[in-house]
Order: structure tokens, then C-alpha cells, then sequence
């Protein structure tokens, strides 16, 4: 089937290139990225840490402050951004931003990802390592008419490093705690005066944090390699195309997980060896024109995500009491036709779109357990459970953005997005015991449905003064509904859309001459038919319910400073109170007012950067999560209560190298970064690390 899909994505793109062509344009070299850009590690500037209403954009220097070498590390970083996991790669991680997230499973994104214009799928098959990274945008609140991959929460927009006019390569060595290894390898060159590549590989392993007493071997270790390749043909000035490759392979142990009884949150005795093994491919190819008034972008990408398998000891015991085994493949073509206008050609300044993608994901999930006696069931009895299902799903979609000048300071901002989605699933399960005794036969689930709807924003900035912003902003934006591959029950199959209405007003201040920025924003949320999984009583079905009405209120704070030469501070802060505003628990009882599962109360980050003469350098960065429930219910024994970690990193930096040496997590603080109810487990915090990295550019 994808190959079939295969001629018509490729063609929509090759059509649009003899529309480039031949179109009337002005001479404006799209140019390329200055070379001052590729060095990284370089000497930290105040405008490396951009701040601005609703969204956070940071590049490479702050990434290092902060230790943020996987996506899952960018938590924080923007307020109220959350990554929930259990360090698998991305695999079931639960992503929210201002209290949307997304379900562990089946759901879709309520944080989109792009990475060089190119969507994310699924939050499990979001690339983890962040390499060869330019910068990093986090828009907080809906995004949907602002780009074709819809985000009702926000985007996470990712531009990675290109090539210069002359050619540069860089070495990245790292070595730390846990034999932990990383060595990332960087080039950069002109290859004519049309041609142009840039090329990274990344290499990283670490032994694992829990230790296994029956075997004594550790758990969750880590190794993984990576590698991006991009090449930029230009045949004239105004025209660039890009083919784009990422690939990466991952070779892990068990998923960080240990009983929530245990005395050492990092050991367990468990008689199966966990494995975590999966392939990352994406293919892109993006054509850039510049026409009379504005740029037209046209961007194809497939992506595949493959793990194989995931395997897990349900007990983390030396006992049989079960086991899971996840193979789970994403296939997922996209299309993409974006046009900006160009500013300064008239007092509007607008984008449209057009967006498509096709997703399909097989999924082979094996579960043994035992059964405790009964009437009817004998000692000893284990059952064994194979779900097998294919969940198709399309999304087409059109969307118009537009900013107008009414006054010289008052701009209003308009936007509308029409889609329609169709989906589908085919699932089967087969149980089978021991003891060979028959069981019910569980029926075949063959199922679609389809839907269309529209989101919109309104909103105004006002420059109150030359330094004084204030920002109003009303949206309506959605997550389609779709399907759980984990239940054939016809109640819990199939899960609704889910409907955000978010309002936000701010304030944000810069002063460029005093080196100081910063920004506040208040935002309230309400949300119909909010989606997240749970376990259904007295069964192994695991779904995507919907919760009837959920409010999600709260602040964000920016600050940016340059206090004294050389010294530079940040702090990032947010708080948000999500709550059940009308919603009962899988056993019916009325949960109203209970805060909402995986939505951290605050998120915190503030970091001191110090650049001395003579090329030493260091920084002090502090990270802490408010409180976080894990179930319904907010039960004590499920929740993560507030905690704080402290990084420190000191350097030098002499010509074209650098050398560093950091300490992550210094007080050595205990936490679970993710607590699962269901088997009572839960994945502790990384412990306390040190280490040394060494930069060369030549």
C-alpha cells in the first residue's frame, strides 16, 4: 500500500517545481548560514537565548547549560514543557505543555515536533538525540493555523546547523559516570557553487543505573548511534532543494523501571532481562522558490519507526509472575506546500498551507501472567495473550495565518484551519494457558470512521512602547479521535476528539541596551472530551478514555539578563493547575476537582553563565518539577512530590577547542520521573554524574 502512496506524495512535490521555475522572481540569494553559527561551544551572547510571548527559542550554548543532549532533556526549558518517561527512547513518553498532553499509546500529539520543516509522527517516534542543532523554538498554546502538522498544545520546532562558504568539521569526546561515552562528529562544505552538504554521526553508551542482585549485571543499559546527512542544491539563486536522511539505531536494555517497594529505588531482582531495540529511518526532500512576494516551500518526507522488541519483566522479581513483549512499527508518509509572504511588501504579512499524512502502525503485543486460583481456575495457571492490530490514519488539511498592521503599533492576528480525518483498525487477539484449556473467543475488531472540523485563532499585539509589548490571544483548536489497540470491548474501542478552547494575555519587556528581556503571560484553558489511557477493572484492556470537561489554568515567566560583563542569567518558570472539571474514574466514581494525571503543578529553570578573560568559563543551572499524580484518583502512593536538581559545569576555552567538566544532579536527589500504577513500578531519576567533554573545531 505505501508504495502505491509513494508516485502521488513525490509528485505533488515535483509539481510544484516548474512552478518555481518559470515564475516571475527577484534576484535574492536564499543564502546560507554563516559560518560564526557552526561553532559550537562558542562564547555565550546575550541573544542566545531569545525570549518572547509564548515562546522560548534557545540554541546550541544553552542546550549545554542545561546538559540537554536528548529531547526528553528540553523539559523545563520552556515553561510548563513536561516530558514524562521512562528513558525508552521516546517509547510511551507522555509530552504537555500548559496541562495538554498527549496518551501513552494511541493518541495523537498534543506537542508537534518539527525538525528542518519536516512533522513528527506519533511522541514515541520522536527522534531522542538532539545533534547538530542550530536552535531550539518552543511556541506555547494552540498552533494549529500555523503550521500543517496540527498541535493543539504547541510546537517544539527544531532547525538543525547548515552549511557555510567554506568548509569546517567539529569532534565532540565525552566521558563520564557509568562509563558513559559520547563522541559526536561534525562536517560542513561547499562542494560547488550550486552544492553544499552538512553531515553529523553521534555515537553514545552508558552502563545502566539499576542493578540487578540476581544477576549482578545492571538493567538499563544504554548505547545508541545516530547520523543526519543533508545536501542543498542550488541551481539558482532563488531556488534550493534539500534531501534529507536520518537514521538511528538503538541498542538498550530494560526500561528504567524498578518496584515502588523496594528499599533502593535503583535495584531489583528480576529473573528477565529487559530489551529495548529500535531503528529510526527518515527520508525528506524540500524544494525552496522565491517568488515576487514571498517563498514557497514544498516538503515530502516517510519516516519509519521500528521497535524490536520492547521487552519488560512485569514483576521485576525472580518469580514468574509475567512478562510483556511490544513490537510496534510506524510507518508515516507526509506532504507539505507552505507559502510566507514576504514582509515588506505590504502591512499584512500572512502564511498558507497545505498538509497531508498518512499514517499506519502495526502493532504485536505478547503478555504472560498467572492467574490466581479460583473455583474454576487450579494453581498454577498462566495466561498468555498475543493482540495483533493495524491502525490506519489520514489527515488532509488546509491553513491560513495572518498578521495586519491596523496601526503602527497595534497588529491583529488571524487564523483558520479546516481538516478531515479518516481512521481505521483491524485487531485480533488470541489467549491461550498451560493447561490447554479452552477460552472465549475474543472477536475480530474491524472499524473506521471519519470526521472534519475547523480551529481557529484571533488575537492583537499592542507595542505599548519601544521596549513594552501586550499580547491577547483566543484559539480553538482539536486532537482527532482515533482508536485503542488494546480492547475489543465496543465501549472503550473507540475515543473521541478532543476540543481546546485557550485564552492568553501577556506582557513582555526588552531592552537590548541594558541587555535585560523578559516576559509574563496568564493563560486559562477548558477542554471537552480530554483523552488519556488507564486500564479498564478486572482486565488486561489498556485504553484511551475520554474525560468529559478538564480546566487548565496558569502563569509562565521569562527572564534574560545580562548583569555584569561576562555574567549572564535566565530563568524560566511556569505554573499550571489542571483539574477535572467532570469526570468519573474507571469504577465510576465521581473524580471532579482531582488534579489531572502526568501535568507536572510547576516547571522551573534558572541558570548563572560566567565568561571570564582568558577563555575560562563556567554556569550553575537549577531544574525543579512541582508535584505530579500518576493516577485518577491522586493517590499518595502514585504521586511524585516536588523535586530539585542542581548541574554545574566549569571550562576553558583556547582557540578552536574547549574542555569542560560538569557535574549533573550534585545533591544526587531521588525522584521518579515516571510512576506506572498498574505494576506499581516506577522509573527513578538519573542519579548524580560527573564527567569531561572535549570540543574541536578545525
Amino acid at each position: 500500500m505505501l508504495i502505491k502512496r509513494l508516485p502521488a506524495s513525490l509528485l505533488t512535490t515535483l509539481a510544484l517545481l516548474p512552478v518555481g521555475i518559470f515564475a516571475q522572481t527577484y534576484v535574492d540569494p536564499m543564502g546560507t548560514v554563516d559560518l560564526d553559527e557552526f561553532e559550537i561551544r562558542s562564547e555565550y551572547r546575550f541573544e542566545d537565548l531569545q525570549v518572547e510571548l509564548s515562546q522560548s527559542t534557545f540554541n546550541e550554548n544553552v542546550l549545554s547549560i542545561y546538559g540537554a543532549t536528548q529531547l526528553q532533556d528540553l523539559g523545563g526549558l520552556a515553561p510548563n514543557l513536561s516530558f514524562i518517561n521512562s528513558d525508552t527512547r521516546g517509547f510511551g513518553d507522555i509530552l504537555s505543555l500548559r496541562g495538554s498532553a498527549n496518551s501513552i499509546f494511541f493518541g495523537s500529539p498534543s506537542v508537534g515536533l518539527y525538525v528542518d520543516g519536516v512533522p513528527g509522527g506519533s511522541v514515541s517516534t520522536y527522534p531522542s538525540e538532539l545533534v547538530n542543532i542550530a536552535s531550539v523554538s518552543v511556541l506555547s498554546g494552540p498552533q494549529s493555523t500555523r503550521f500543517g502538522r496540527n498541535a493543539s498544545a504547541g510546537m517544539i520546532n527544531i532547525e538543525t546547523i547548515r552549511p557555510g562558504f567554506e568548509a569546517q568539521q567539529a569532534l565532540q569526546l565525552e566521558y563520564g559516570s557509568y562509563n558513559s561515552i559520547g563522541v559526536t562528529a561534525l562536517s560542513s562544505a561547499p562542494i560547488s557553487d550550486t552544492a553544499a552538504y552538512s553531515v553529523s554521526a553521534g555515537y553514545s553508551s552508558r552502563d545502566g543505573y539499576i542493578d540487578n542482585i540476581l544477576t549482578g549485571k545492571t538493567e538499563d543499559d544504554r548505547e545508541s548511534i545516530n547520523g543526519r546527512f543533508n545536501f542543498y542544491l542550488n541551481p539558482s539563486d532563488d531556488l534550493e532543494m534539500r534531501f534529507g536522511l536520518f537514521v538511528e539505531t538503538v541498542d538498550d536494555g530494560a526500561t528504567r523501571l524498578s518496584s515502588l517497594f523496594s528499599p533502593d529505588p535503583y535495584e531489583v531482582s528480576s529473573n528477565v532481562s529487559g530489551v529495548t531495540e529500535l531503528d529510526r529511518l527518515q527520508l525528506n526532500f524540500q524544494v525552496r522558490k522565491e517568488l515576487e512576494t514571498g517563498e514557497l516551500t514544498a516538503t515530502t518526507s516517510y519516516q519509519d519507526w521500528d521497535l524490536d522488541p520492547s521487552l519488560a519483566d512485569l514483576d521485576l522479581s525472580a518469580f514468574d509472575f509475567g512478562f510483556s513483549e511490544i513490537m510496534q512499527q510506524e510507518e508515516l508518509w507526509t506532504q507539505e506546500i507552505r507559502f510566507e509572504s514576504d514582509p515588506d511588501l505590504a502591512s499584512t504579512r500572512w502564511t498558507a498551507g497545505l498538509f497531508f499524512i498518512d499514517s499506519r502502525t502495526h502493532g504485536d503485543a505478547t503478555r504472560e501472567f498467572p492467574v490466581p486460583p479460583g473455583d474454576f481456575v487450579p494453581p498454577g495457571f498462566v495466561q498468555t495473550e498475543q493482540t495483533v492490530f493495524d491502525i490506519d490514519y489520514q489527515n488532509i488539511a488546509a491553513y491560513l495565518n495572518a498578521d495586519t498592521s491596523l496601526t503602527d503599533k497595534l497588529v491583529l492576528n488571524a487564523g483558520l484551519r479546516v481538516e478531515h480525518t479518516e481512521s481505521s483498525i483491524f485487531r485480533t487477539k488470541d489467549a491461550s494457558n498451560n493447561f490447554n484449556f479452552p477460552g472465549p473467543p475474543e472477536p475480530v475488531v474491524d472499524e473506521s470512521q471519519s470526521r472534519t472540523q475547523t480551529a481557529g485563532t484571533l488575537g492583537v499585539t499592542l507595542a505599548a512602547t519601544e521596549s513594552i509589548d501586550l499580547i491577547a490571544r483566543s484559539s480553538v483548536s482539536n486532537k482527532p479521535e482515533g482508536y485503542s489497540g488494546f480492547t475489543s470491548n465496543p465501549v472503550f474501542i473507540q475515543f473521541d476528539s478532543e476540543i481546546l478552547l485557550s485564552h492568553e494575555v501577556g506582557i513582555n519587556y526588552s531592552n537590548e541596551d541594558q541587555m535585560v528581556s523578559g516576559s509574563l503571560v496568564v493563560f486559562v484553558n477548558d477542554t471537552d472530551n480530554y483523552q488519556f489511557e488507564r486500564t479498564v477493572p478486572f482486565s488486561t484492556d489498556f485504553v484511551v478514555v475520554n474525560a468529559e470537561e478538564v480546566s487548565s489554568n496558569g502563569v509562565e515567566a521569562k527572564l534574560v539578563l545580562n548583569a555584569a560583563e561576562g555574567v549572564f542569567f535566565d530563568f524560566q518558570g511556569g505554573y499550571t493547575n489542571a483539574e477535572f472539571d467532570k469526570h468519573r474514574d474507571a469504577l465510576g466514581v465521581d473524580v471532579s476537582g482531582n488534579k489531572v494525571p502526568y501535568i507536572p503543578e510547576y516547571t522551573l529553570r534558572s541558570g548563572v553563565r560566567v565568561e571570564l578573560e582568558g577563555g575560562l568559563f563556567g554556569s550553575l543551572s537549577y531544574t525543579a518539577y512541582g508535584k505530579t499524580h500518576y493516577d485518577e484518583q491522586n493517590q499518595n502512593g502514585f504521586t511524585q512530590g516536588t523535586f530539585g536538581t542542581l548541574d554545574l559545569q566549569i571550562g576553558f576555552r583556547r582557540d578552536n577547542f574547549s574542555l569542560t567538566a560538569f557535574g549533573r544532579n550534585l545533591t544526587d536527589e531521588d525522584y521518579y520521573q515516571f510512576i506506572n500504577p498498574e505494576i506499581q513500578a516506577g522509573s527513578p531519576g538519573a542519579p548524580q554524574r560527573f564527567g569531561l567533554r572535549l570540543d574541536y573545531i578545525y
